[in-house]
C-alpha cells in the first residue's frame, strides 16, 4: 500500500487530499480515476474566479472611461489627424524629389513636310520625311523647392491652430464624459439604496402579514386586515422587481459610458453616503466665472482665429508664388527594344528652372473670396460674444438651481424623518389594535414616497452641482 498526498492552494485556503494507493491493477486504475477527477475539479474552479465582478470606485470608472470611451477615443483620433495635417502642410514647403520613366512605341512614325527644293526637288513642292525611331524611352529625375508662397505660410499656421482646436475638443469631451460618469454612478447607487429600502420595508410588511394571519386564525382580527397587508406586499414585490430591472439598466448604461463590455459584471465600491458627502464638501460660495479659462469660450476663440487664418489665406492669393526646380533627363531612341544594352547611347539633358507666378486679374473671383472670408470672421466674432453672454446666463441659472435644490434636499430630508416616525408609530399602533391595516398601508406608502423624493432631491442636487461646474468650465 502507498499513500499519495495531493495539495492544492487556492488563494488563502489549502486543499489537501490523501489518496490510498494499492499495488493491484484494479485499485491502481481506480486511483488514477480519482486523480483525474481531482484535477478536473481544480481546473473547473479557475473560471469562477475569472467571473468575479470588477470592483470599481468612481475614480476607477472615470479613469476607465478616459481610456475606453468611444467619444474620447474619437477625439484623440482627431488630435492625431491634426498632427498628421501639420506634417502634411509642412512637407509642402520642403524639397520634393520625383522620378519618372516613360516609354513610347510609334506604330507609325510621325511624318513631317519640308520644301522639296531642300533635297534637290522642284520649288513649291514638299517632301515627306519621317524623323525619329519607333522605340523611345525617357528617364527623368527632378528636385523642386518652394521659395515663397503666402498661402503656404498661412496654411502652416492654420494647421497648428487646428491642432490646438482638436486638443480643446478632447478636453471638452473628457469633461463631459466625467460628468456623465459621475451622474450615472450616483444614479446606480441611488437605485441600489431605493431597492434596499423597499426590500427592508417589504420584509417588515411580510412579517406583519404573518403575525396578522396568526391573529386571524385565533379570531382576534378582521380578514380585511390580512387582505390589505397581502395587497400591500404584492405591490411592494412588484416595486422591488422594477427597481432590480432599473438597477441592471442603469449599470449597463454606466458600462456603456465607461467603455466596459456589457457582459462584464461590476460592483460599485463607493456607497451613496460617501458620494453625497463628497458632493456636499465640494460645494462652496465661490461662484466666479473666468470666461478666458472656460473651455467653450476658448473653443469659440479658436474658431475665430481659424476664420482669421482663412481670411489671411484668401488675401495672400494676391501675392506672387516663386518656386525653383532642378531636372535631369536621359533620352534613348532605338529601332528595337534594346534600352538596357550597355553599348547603346543615352542622351542627357540637364536644366534649372525658376517659376514666378504673378496673379494679375481674376474677374473679381479673388475679391469675392476675400469678402466671404471677412464675413465668416465677423460671424465667428458674433458667435464668440454670444457664447460669452450665454455662459454668464448659464452661470446665473446654475447658481439659482443649486440654491433651490439645496433647499429642496433639506425639506425632503426632514420629510423623510417625519414619515419614518409616522410609520414606526403606526406599526406599533397596528400591532396594539389601535390602527387599521389601511392606515398602516397609507403610512407605508407615505414612507416609500418620502424615500423616493429624498433620493430624487439628492440626484437633483448632483445635477445642479454638475451644471454649475459646467457653467464654470470645471
Amino acid at each position: 500500500m502507498h499513500w499519495l498526498l495531493l495539495q492544492h492552494f487556492n488563494h488563502d485556503n489549502a486543499i489537501i487530499i490523501i489518496i490510498k494507493m494499492s499495488k493491484t491493477r484494479d485499485h491502481l486504475n481506480q486511483t488514477k480515476g480519482f486523480i483525474l477527477l481531482f484535477f478536473v475539479l481544480l481546473s473547473g474552479s479557475n473560471p469562477a474566479h475569472a467571473r468575479d465582478p470588477l470592483l470599481l470606485s468612481l475614480d476607477d470608472v472615470k479613469q476607465h472611461a478616459l481610456n475606453h470611451n468611444a467619444e474620447i477615443k474619437t477625439a484623440r483620433a482627431d488630435v492625431r489627424v491634426a498632427e498628421k495635417q501639420i506634417r502634411e502642410t509642412t512637407a509642402i514647403g520642403l524639397p520634393q524629389v520625383n522620378a519618372s520613366l516613360g516609354y513610347n512605341y510609334y506604330l507609325d512614325i510621325p511624318t513631317s513636310l519640308i520644301p522639296a527644293e531642300f533635297l534637290g526637288g522642284e520649288p513649291g513642292e514638299f517632301a515627306e520625311i519621317q524623323f525619329g525611331t519607333q522605340h523611345n524611352m525617357t528617364a527623368t529625375a527632378s528636385v523642386e523647392q518652394l521659395v515663397f508662397d503666402g498661402q503656404y505660410i498661412v496654411g502652416l499656421r492654420a494647421a497648428k491652430i487646428y491642432r490646438e482646436l482638436a486638443d480643446k475638443n478632447l478636453q471638452r469631451s473628457e469633461l463631459e464624459v466625467r460628468n456623465l460618469i459621475r451622474e450615472t454612478y450616483f444614479l446606480v447607487q441611488l437605485v441600489t439604496e431605493n431597492l434596499q429600502s423597499v426590500s427592508n420595508n417589504l420584509n417588515n410588511i411580510e412579517q406583519m402579514l404573518y403575525e396578522t394571519q396568526k391573529l386571524l386564525e385565533e379570531g382576534f382580527t378582521d380578514p380585511i386586515n390580512v387582505d390589505q397587508l397581502r395587497l400591500t406586499a404584492s405591490r411592494m414585490k412588484q416595486r422591488v422587481t422594477d427597481l432590480e430591472r432599473q438597477k441592471l439598466l442603469t449599470k449597463n448604461l454606466l458600462k456603456f459610458q465607461a467603455g466596459i463590455d456589457l457582459e462584464t459584471q461590476i460592483e460599485l465600491t463607493d456607497d451613496l453616503d460617501q458620494l453625497f458627502e463628497n458632493l456636499l464638501s465640494g460645494l462652496s460660495e465661490d461662484y466666479t466665472l473666468e470666461l478666458e479659462q472656460h473651455i467653450d469660450y476658448r473653443l469659440a476663440d479658436s474658431q475665430k482665429v481659424m476664420s482669421l487664418m482663412v481670411l489671411r489665406r484668401e488675401q495672400t492669393a494676391y501675392l506672387p508664388r516663386l518656386s525653383a526646380s532642378f531636372i535631369r533627363q536621359e533620352v534613348a531612341m532605338r529601332d528595337g527594344f534594346n534600352f538596357f544594352d550597355s553599348g547603346k547611347s543615352w542622351f542627357p539633358a540637364t536644366f534649372f528652372t525658376v517659376n514666378l507666378n504673378v496673379p494679375i486679374f481674376s474677374s473679381g473671383m479673388r475679391s469675392a473670396q476675400v469678402q466671404q472670408a471677412r464675413i465668416e470672421l465677423e460671424k465667428a466674432e458674433i458667435l464668440k460674444n454670444q457664447i460669452g453672454r450665454s455662459l454668464v446666463l448659464q452661470m446665473n441659472e446654475a447658481i439659482a438651481e443649486l440654491e433651490s435644490t439645496m433647499e429642496q434636499y433639506t425639506n425632503e430630508q426632514e420629510s423623510l424623518l417625519l414619515a419614518q416616525r409616522i410609520f414606526d408609530r403606526t406599526t406599533v399602533m397596528f400591532r396594539e389594535g389601535m390602527a387599521t391595516s389601511l392606515e398602516l398601508t397609507q403610512a407605508n406608502e407615505q414612507l416609500l414616497n418620502s424615500h423616493i423624493n429624498y433620493h430624487n432631491a439628492m440626484f437633483a442636487l448632483l445635477n445642479a452641482k454638475n451644471k454649475l461646474d459646467k457653467a464654470q468650465g470645471r
